[in-house]
């Protein structure tokens, strides 16, 4: 984390960190008066607003170095201002009140300049080499404006998405944008939901998917809860948030402690069982969101591993994602053969969607057949 004090006539700034065994906190007097920050496993970036004549300013420290000097500071051009930063473990990316996307490579040296098509910047974020950058697009019907990202690849000068919709419900907001540890860009917004962009590598094909509607987390079916959640990573399949309470809108002091949720998509609602004879399982739902989840998380695999060079891990870990969503559909094929001979069709349905290629699966799902 990394907070700061109002001194008056200086600011005192503090660097914080979960795991003090990877790094050591650190506070500095900020004559500058920072107001904008970035932190990574590389190090922090800081940028403050043009002041008594002075300029906007960008400054970068890193963590640990083998020269002696290893923070740097830069101007930017007089009448721009800093609307955004973001720092990924490749590039710092700044974008400015002249609409400027500013890229800087990790030691200062001005990588990229050029306009963003999206006017006024709203944020950016950036994860290895990949840049999202978030502008006002066209009004639209209800009067207001609609939010277009772009995704780029700054090593390679390639563009993956260009001026596409950010994909939000009416009278909803972006609260929070970011990227997942495997580099899945995702959106927190102020209803509460938590999406995902697939497919976000190939022109034209992205979509936004939801991971989690934390209105909908069983913590807070009694109704007796108020409570928000401030995103901080999508990480290790897992939605890491910092818990407010009541109607706070931000982290409080002491530092808090991170808690996760388990992703569940949106599916379905129980059904009241009026007639039990007609009702579906209680397992049924639940094994038809999981379907719908691992395979979306099969196909962000897909697409990552599709885009690097995998290692062997990687190529396990696809192999056991594929497996799972077939142990899934096999455990819904019982639930549909326990229903009965009328459920015949739609339990073949779910025989066709498996991917089984060794045949394994398959000869289980004539077991599990065979056995009612």
């Amino acid at each position: 984390f990394v907070w700061t004090v109002d001194q008056d006539t200086h600011h005192t700034v503090t660097v914080e960190f979960y795991d003090r065994e990877l790094h050591r906190d650190f506070h500095f007097t900020d004559p500058y008066l920072y107001d904008k920050a970035c932190l990574n496993d590389n190090g922090t970036l800081f940028s403050c607003p043009p002041a008594n004549g002075n300029p906007a300013m960008v400054f970068y420290r890193p963590h640990e170095t083998w020269t002696s000097r290893a923070d740097w500071r830069t101007q930017l051009p007089v009448g721009e201002d800093v609307t955004s930063i973001s720092l990924s473990d490749s590039f710092i990316t700044v974008t400015t009140s002249a609409n400027y996307v500013r890229v800087y490579t990790l030691y200062g040296t001005p990588f990229r300049v050029y306009r963003q098509k999206s006017s006024p910047t709203v944020t950016c974020v950036s994860w290895r080499d990949y840049v999202l950058t978030m502008g006002n697009g066209p009004v639209g019907a209800d009067g207001s404006t609609k939010l277009l990202y772009t995704i780029e690849n700054v090593k390679r000068d390639e563009v993956y998405q260009s001026e596409d919709i950010v994909a939000l419900a009416d009278d909803t907001e972006v609260k929070s944008v970011f990227f997942s540890d495997n580099g899945d860009p995702c959106i927190y917004d102020s209803t509460g939901v938590l999406l995902v962009l697939q497919h976000w590598r190939m022109p034209g094909q992205a979509r936004w998917v939801p991971l989690l509607d934390t209105k909908l987390l069983e913590r807070l079916a009694s109704g007796r809860k108020e409570e928000s959640y401030w995103p901080v990573a999508v990480a290790q399949d897992k939605f890491h948030c910092i818990i407010l309470k009541g109607g706070d809108k931000y982290p409080y002091f002491p530092r808090p402690l991170l808690s996760e949720f388990d992703f569940k998509i949106p599916i379905s609602s129980q059904a009241p069982k009026e007639n039990p004879e007609e009702a579906v399982p209680a397992d049924g739902p639940k094994l038809e969101e999981s379907f719908v989840r691992s395979s979306l998380m099969l196909s962000l695999l897909e697409d990552l591993l599709s885009a690097t060079h995998a290692s062997h891990g990687q190529q396990a870990e696809l192999a056991r994602k594929e497996v799972e969503v077939d142990k899934v559909l096999l455990q819904l094929l019982n639930v549909e053969c326990r229903e009965g001979e009328d459920r015949g069709m739609k339990a073949l349905e779910i025989v066709s969607l498996m991917r089984d290629r060794s045949g394994k699966l398959i000869e289980a799902a004539g077991k599990v057949a065979s056995r009612y």
